[in-house]
């Protein structure tokens, strides 16, 4: 009995290669690196080792976890800001009292802080998120400002954030921190907040994003495109 073309095609198909996910960011690795490309570009960047990073969803630019992470602090319709808002503190605190949650796996911390905004005035709006979750509010602190460096999509720098002023230098010795933040895509933000935290003697236990967009298939030169 002749051969199908379907059935030529797959006969010499081999078993599929296992699939490895980051130890720093669980994404899955595509190539022969230990991590994926965005943290192995991050960590390039800062001399430093990362942190692990926990996002609490994943989303794609659009859908509707996108559209509520950005309509919490975007939208121009106030009830609208204020839903999205509420809705993003619950899943928010649902995950956090989740024993079984990535997040719980951390080793314990004592202070959460929140990235500093790249442009936008004022607070970081993740920080309306933290102080809306009994258990984060009250161990919140504002410990970062924007440095002198510039950081950007998959940029990260050891001088893109600083210690914020007035914050007691000693007492950030050895203080286990976490890192938060509503939404990342390389994770160069965060990470660059935690390796300033880090350089200045704080023991960061790792970062949480609400969300983390996910990356586009893997590029023809077989690293992990890391998106927007």
């Amino acid at each position: 009995m002749p051969t199908s073309r379907a059935h030529a095609r797959t006969s010499h198909v081999g078993p599929r290669a296992p699939v490895r996910c980051c130890p720093v960011c669980g994404r899955v690795v595509h190539g022969t690196g230990p991590v994926c490309f965005c943290c192995r570009t991050v960590a390039a960047q800062l001399g430093l080792p990362l942190v692990p990073l926990v996002p609490l969803c994943e989303y794609r630019v659009g859908d509707r976890v996108h559209r509520r992470l950005r309509a919490y602090k975007d939208s121009p319709v106030v009830e609208v800001r204020t839903r999205s808002h509420a809705t993003l503190v619950a899943d928010l605190a649902r995950w956090c009292a989740d024993p079984t949650s990535a997040w719980a796996r951390l080793d314990p911390w004592a202070v959460v802080t929140t990235v500093p905004p790249s442009t936008r005035p004022g607070g970081a709006p993740a920080e309306r998120l933290v102080d809306g979750v009994p258990g984060l509010a009250e161990r919140h602190l504002r410990l970062l400002v924007r440095g002198r460096g510039s950081g950007g999509h998959l940029r990260a720098g050891r001088d893109v954030f600083a210690p914020a002023p007035g914050v007691d230098r000693e007492g950030l010795v050895g203080l286990p921190v976490l890192v938060f933040d509503d939404t990342t895509t390389t994770g160069a933000a965060v990470q660059s907040a935690a390796a300033a935290l880090r350089l200045a003697g704080a023991r960061v236990v790792g970062a949480v994003v609400m969300g983390r967009a996910l990356a586009a298939s893997p590029s023809v030169t077989g690293h992990d495109d890391p998106g927007r």
